[in-house]
């Protein structure tokens, strides 16, 4: 059996677990990658033993069979058209998209390339694969919670707040704080984890409701930047 060729657009923190967890299937080969960074996807390819860093979105198109979309979440909507329009199946790094029409868009072009070519669209809430949560998924379909009346849950991240995952400061983090940059903020980058895995665990819902609050910036005197 041929090895299924899998590309990877974005190669950064997260393009590097795609690429470890893609090494690690015996039936895939990565072909390529692609970033905006030429020396970084260069690196990548090195490390990851990629054969080929190329340097446009078409020639990976070509050297692929799958792609993984890994990249800052505004580019999410029009890198996923191109590549499903291209016939080729794909992994897409959540959010989906940043905006409802974007992903209204994204949802209408992957039906129409799975209707006419078979084309697989997916995407990736890496939190899903935690022990503990797919141990929750467990016991409530056994019924072993009995009848799900409420979830109550909280996502508490710390790469902001010290440095266990590197500096917050340095150019892998810092995009997710610039809008101008592709960031959707908190509630896009954690807000759809909690989404998904509540929805794992308890089922899928009827209606969200959301209440959304920010802490005003202060300069080193403790007044406001911002009005």
């Amino acid at each position: 059996m041929a090895k299924v060729k899998v590309g990877i657009i974005g190669t950064g923190l997260m393009g590097g677990q795609h690429a470890r967890q893609y090494n690690a299937i015996r039936d895939v080969k990565l072909s390529a990658c692609y970033d905006v960074d030429v020396e970084n996807a260069r690196a990548f390819a090195e490390e990851h033993q990629i054969p080929r860093a190329v340097q446009s979105l078409e020639k990976l198109i070509e050297a692929s069979d799958a792609i993984s979309i890994v990249t800052p979440d505004a580019s999410h909507a029009v890198l996923a058209i191109k590549v499903l329009g291209a016939g080729k199946h794909l992994l897409c790094e959540k959010p989906l998209t940043t905006t409802l029409a974007d992903a209204k868009k994204v949802s209408r072009k992957a039906a129409k390339a799975q209707k006419s070519d078979g084309v697989v669209h997916m995407m990736n809430f890496s939190y899903r694969d935690s022990p503990a949560v797919q141990e929750a998924m467990k016991l409530v379909k056994r019924g072993d919670l009995g009848e799900i009346r409420h979830v109550h849950s909280s996502y508490l991240q710390s790469w902001l707040s010290t440095t266990i995952w590197g500096d917050w400061s340095s150019k892998p983090f810092l995009w997710r704080l610039q809008t101008k940059k592709g960031s959707g903020g908190v509630l896009a980058d954690l807000g759809c984890h909690l989404l998904d895995l509540v929805t794992a665990v308890a089922g899928d819902l009827e209606a969200v409701d959301c209440t959304f609050g920010t802490f005003p910036k202060l300069d080193k005197r403790g007044r406001r930047l911002n009005k």
